[in-house]
C-alpha cells in the first residue's frame, strides 16, 4: 500500500456556486489514469474535470508531448494547477503503483473472458464505497482505440456509459466528466470502510506471473502457447471474488513451494547424470 503523506480533499474557495457542497474526503483515494492520450486539448480538458470534480490525483502513461502546447493549458483553465502536477510515466503499470481496486472504461463490447460492463452510475457506487479507505482508480483508454483487451483483463471491474445511439461516442474529456461526476455524486452519501484489505493490482499481477512461469515449469502449455489469453481466464477466475493481501501470501506459499521443490528434482537429476 502506498505509504504517501494522506492528502487532503479540495474544497470549493468559490461562494456564489449554486449549490455548495462539502468534497467528500474519499476522492483523495481516487486516480484518473489516461492511457496514451494523444491530443493535448484532451489532456488539458480532463485536468479541468479532475479540478472541477473534487479529484485531484491524474495520471498519464506515455503521451503525447503536452507541456509547450497552448491547447493543454488552455482547456486546463481554472485546472492549471492540476495540469502542472500530473504524473507522467512510461507504462502503465507505473499508474498502477498503490492502486487496490481498477476500473476500466469501455464503449464496446467485449471478450466474454473479460468482466461485463456495469453501467456508469453503478460503478460509482463501487468506487466511492471502495475508495473510503481504499486506493482505486479509473482507467481510460487512447481517443482512438480506447483499452485494449490485455488493458480491460487487468480491471477488476469494467464500465460504460448507457448510450442511445452506437455512434458518436463520447470524447475522452467528455467521458471521464461524467464519470467524475458520478463518482462526485454517489460520493456525497456515507459509506463505512471496506473490511477487505484489497491486494495491490501490480501485486496481482506479478502473483499470475509467478503462477504461469509454475506452469511452464511442469510442462502445462495453453493453446497455441497463448499465455496472454490463458491469463486473461486466471485473472477472471480469480476476481469473482475480491483477493486480498492475505490471499495472495497464502496461495504463493503453495506455488513457491512447489516451484522450490521443483528446482530441487531438476538440480538432483542433473547431479546424477
Amino acid at each position: 500500500m502506498s505509504t504517501n503523506t494522506p492528502k487532503k480533499p479540495i474544497q470549493p474557495t468559490e461562494s456564489f456556486r449554486a449549490i455548495p457542497v462539502t468534497v467528500p474526503e474519499n476522492l483523495v483515494n481516487i486516480r484518473i489514469i489516461l492511457f496514451e492520450p494523444r491530443e493535448p486539448g484532451n489532456i488539458g480538458s480532463v485536468a479541468r474535470v479532475v479540478k472541477g470534480m473534487g479529484l485531484s490525483e491524474l495520471y498519464l502513461v506515455n503521451p503525447v508531448p503536452f507541456r509547450d502546447v497552448d491547447a493543454a493549458w488552455y482547456m486546463a483553465h481554472g485546472a492549471k494547477d492540476i495540469l502542472e502536477n500530473c504524473h507522467v510515466v512510461p507504462e502503465l503499470k507505473d499508474a498502477l503503483d498503490g492502486i487496490q481496486y481498477l476500473v476500466g472504461t469501455t464503449h464496446r463490447r467485449r471478450d466474454i473472458r473479460l468482466p461485463q460492463p456495469v453501467p456508469a452510475r453503478e460503478a460509482a457506487q463501487t468506487i466511492a464505497t471502495i475508495s473510503q479507505d481504499k486506493q482505486v482508480a479509473l482507467l481510460f483508454g487512447r481517443e482512438d482505440f480506447g483499452l485494449s483487451t490485455d488493458q480491460l483483463s487487468l480491471c477488476q471491474l469494467a464500465t460504460s456509459v448507457p448510450m442511445a445511439t452506437k455512434n458518436p461516442s463520447l470524447n475522452l474529456a467528455q467521458a471521464v466528466q461524467i464519470f467524475a461526476y458520478e463518482v462526485f455524486v454517489a460520493s456525497l452519501d456515507e459509506y463505512p470502510p471496506s473490511e477487505l484489505d484489497y491486494a495491490e493490482v501490480n501485486a496481482l499481477e506479478e502473483f499470475y506471473g509467478r503462477v504461469t512461469r509454475l506452469l511452464d515449469k511442469v510442462g502445462m502449455s495453453p493453446y497455441n502457447r497463448e499465455w496472454e489469453t490463458y491469463l486473461k481466464s486466471l485473472r477472471r477466475v480469480f476476481s469473482r471474488a475480491p483477493l486480498e493481501s492475505r490471499d495472495i501470501a497464502t496461495l504463493d506459499m503453495i506455488f513457491s513451494t512447489t516451484f522450490k521443490y521443483i528446482e530441487r528434482l531438476e538440480k538432483k537429476l542433473d547431479e546424477d547424470k
